[in-house]
């Protein structure tokens, strides 16, 4: 990194720094008789390589209920961001679990303006060719998880969202081709199923335990795209000793029928193969994994370390000969909740050809 963004990470830090010592000083003030509650405002700071700085504002409101109920918290996030690439999202989010963690509801409603690089469909495309695509979008999400045995979980949801693509036809020159499914946006509407096996010791930070899931995604009648989507998405976290752990996981992502190009199998972003930007490399199907480090520094202060390795393919038989998408880097984790374990992450990493980003979010990345 040039100097210039060495001295406005630092500083960064140290903002975050003074949010996660104000957090630290609400903690002690937030239980009540029937549970702890927590309502609290934050600026919202984020980075990527498909978006540069985002600045913004969160709410973030989380509810632990009391120990006999023996369920995760309910938590609920407002947010609205903008971007120095000319992104703009603004977004509701909450998830209620009952108790004895038997259902658990999620919802999500998100408006954005969200221009995006595209450099075509497959490994093969070279960073001089990608262009910008203008997005606008309203979606909306619910999703329904129910106890089955022990940590086996059912899940069903709905999705929905109507996008409108102001230049789709500049892909044509790009591609050389007909325009790829979707560059005139449209309406997608989609339905869920699948099944979870979860025993995680907790939700933003596990220390232990696993997640696995299984989901079989396809359209539905009235939608302008007819396809189906496959998910597998599989972690474990593994305590080290001294409040260390190795965190791993392994994704699969499949598409088939006509799919439109923005809901095909993405490669990139800050969840999985950091160091790409998100959509860099997008394709029918995706194979990825990844490993992390994590280890306290002092207090409220954390490191990670981590690499990855995917590849993109048309069909599933072509993955192992595919284009290898290696990623490494490192980065640091400041602590809003010690109860929870929530906190902000700065993460910085490097890919193939040159590739990089820098990342800051909320919590880990898996």
């Amino acid at each position: 990194m040039s100097r210039i963004c060495r001295r406005a990470l630092l500083s960064l830090i140290g903002a975050l720094s003074m949010m996660c010592r104000a957090a630290g000083a609400q903690d002690a003030h937030s239980e009540s008789p029937g549970g702890r509650r927590r309502l609290q405002p934050l600026p919202a700071i984020g980075s990527s390589p498909e978006t540069g700085l985002q600045l913004g504002a969160t709410v973030l409101g989380v509810y632990e209920p009391p120990p006999s109920e023996h369920a995760r918290p309910t938590a609920l996030v407002a947010t609205i961001v903008r971007s120095t690439q000319g992104q703009m999202r603004a977004s509701a989010e909450g998830e209620r679990w009952t108790a004895h963690n038997t259902w658990r509801w999620h919802g999500l409603l998100a408006w954005q303006r969200f221009p995006m690089p595209y450099h075509g469909i497959g490994d093969r495309s070279t960073s001089d060719t990608g262009m910008q695509y203008a997005s606008r979008s309203l979606e909306a999400v619910f999703t329904v998880q129910r106890r089955v045995r022990g940590a086996w979980y059912g899940t069903a949801g709905l999705r929905w969202m109507q996008q409108s693509i102001q230049n789709g036809d500049a892909v044509r020159a790009l591609v050389a081709q007909p325009l790829p499914v979707g560059s005139d946006g449209g309406r997608i509407a989609e339905a869920s199923f699948g099944v979870l096996h979860d025993s995680r010791d907790g939700l933003f930070a596990p220390r232990s335990g696993g997640v696995t899931q299984w989901s079989l995604t396809t359209s539905l009648p009235g939608a302008a795209f007819d396809y189906q989507r496959l998910r597998v998405d599989t972690r474990r976290h593994v305590p080290i000793g001294h409040g260390q752990v190795l965190a791993v996981q392994a994704l699969v992502v499949g598409t088939s029928g006509g799919a439109p190009f923005d809901q095909l199998a993405l490669a990139g972003g800050g969840d999985i193969l950091r160091g790409y930007a998100r959509g860099r490399y997008r394709e029918h199907w995706l194979i990825a994994s990844q490993m992390e480090y994590r280890s306290p520094i002092r207090k409220r202060v954390g490191a990670v370390a981590f690499a990855g390795l995917g590849a993109v393919a048309s069909h599933l038989p072509d993955l192992p000969g595919a284009l290898p998408l290696p990623t490494y880097g490192a980065g640091l984790r400041l602590q809003l909740d010690a109860v929870q374990r929530t906190a902000i992450r700065v993460d910085y990493a490097r890919g193939r050809s040159g590739a990089s980003g820098l990342y800051i979010g909320f919590n880990q990345a898996f």
